[in-house]
């Protein structure tokens, strides 16, 4: 742990606002890139990073110095996007089946190569079930199991959500290179 880490960690719990803007400009950038693969939207997405970001504040008392800061708000965060889940998909009442059509990029493609940014929109334009299993598994390294306890899903709706989300990419992506439209 570098003493920069160790000046943050200290002033974070004593409540001192210069450490708690380096902490916001050191880690916001990771922590707004979770909320953005779990949110619906930007506006949810930056919702969550606040409610998120108040939450590590308010919690840094209770950070215990075994794990990495990094690996601290890396997990406090994903539980965050984890409930921020939970409490929308309570919301919805749209099952898998009605998913029939979610509308494209209206922007034509570029006659270029897929780029981080271009993937991650393809990533968000994904159903929220699909897009936060594929996250989970893929992005975050959950195992199934453990996808399936968060989700409250069967083992088999679990591995189905992943099979569709990566064929859904796979699609988008093909389509996207060949210059056709898609939607799903």
């Amino acid at each position: 742990m570098s003493e920069e880490e160790k000046k943050i960690i200290k002033g974070c719990i004593a409540g001192d606002k210069a450490c708690q803007k380096r902490l916001y400009l050191e880690y916001g950038p990771m922590i707004k890139g979770i909320c953005a693969r779990y949110a619906a939207n930007a506006e949810d997405a930056e919702d969550l990073f606040h409610d998120t970001f108040l939450f590590i504040l308010v919690n840094f008392p209770n950070y215990n110095k075994i794990t990495s800061l990094g690996a601290w708000l890396r997990r406090i965060t994903i539980n965050k996007a984890i409930d921020y889940y939970r409490k929308t998909e309570r919301q919805r009442t749209t099952s898998l089946e009605d998913l029939t059509h979610e509308p494209g990029a209206d922007a034509a493609p570029l006659n270029e190569p897929l780029t981080m940014p271009q993937l991650v929109g393809f990533i968000n334009e994904l159903p929220d079930k699909y897009r936060t299993a594929f996250n989970l598994y893929v992005i975050d390294g959950y195992e199934q199991e453990e996808i399936m306890s968060i989700m409250d899903e069967s083992s088999t709706n679990v591995r189905t959500l992943i099979f569709r989300a990566r064929n859904i990419l796979q699609k988008k992506i093909q389509q996207y290179l060949n210059h056709e439209e898609f939607s799903i």
